[in-house]
């Protein structure tokens, strides 16, 4: 018997089909193409099944919840607002290990690394992480899989193409989350 939630595999595939109408911010690909980039590059770069979904889901909190409770802006969030980052952990969390959801729920402060001489912030936020044993996972997931996925010309399989890899890890038992 499947141990996923009622259609958390159709609500999260569903909410990434439904971005591919919304542009990643300032570039010129959409939230879908940036994430099917990441995804597809965790994958040829041989990337376990978790690392892969983490590619794909990594913001899926931007478009899986009501708007109105995410809140990504330097500075903090408002009360009852929370970053996608926290959002897409918490929901992969409970069927991933736990240095993947870490990954995911970490990566902003990772990749002011790259953005925050063009758009503000702090770009050595990651540091401090540096003691952490995920470090060196998450620098490289940012750096491999995440900063450079906005290349319009990048041919990527359709999100159909992991809907198995999706389905097999939603179809876990859920664990407790400790972090």
């Amino acid at each position: 018997m499947a141990a996923q939630p009622p259609g958390m595999t159709d609500r999260l595939l569903g909410a990434m089909a439904t971005s591919a109408a919304r542009r990643y911010g300032a570039e010129r690909v959409s939230e879908l193409a940036h994430a099917l980039q990441c995804a597809e590059l965790a994958r040829e770069a041989g990337a376990d099944d978790e690392l892969t979904l983490a590619c794909l889901l990594h913001d899926v909190g931007r478009f899986a919840v009501d708007q109105a409770l995410i809140f990504d802006r330097v500075g903090g969030a408002r009360a009852g607002t929370r970053g996608h980052h926290e959002i897409g952990a918490d929901l992969i969390a409970p069927y991933v290990s736990e240095r993947v959801a870490w990954i995911v729920k970490v990566h902003p402060e990772f990749q002011q690394y790259y953005y925050a001489p063009h758009m503000g912030g702090v770009r050595d936020a990651r540091e401090k992480y540096r003691d952490h044993p995920w470090f060196g996972d998450c620098v490289e997931f940012c750096e491999k899989y995440d900063q450079n996925c906005f290349d319009t010309q990048f041919e990527h399989r359709p999100l159909e193409f992991f809907l198995p890899m999706v389905e097999q890890i939603f179809a876990r038992e859920p664990w407790t989350v400790t972090h």
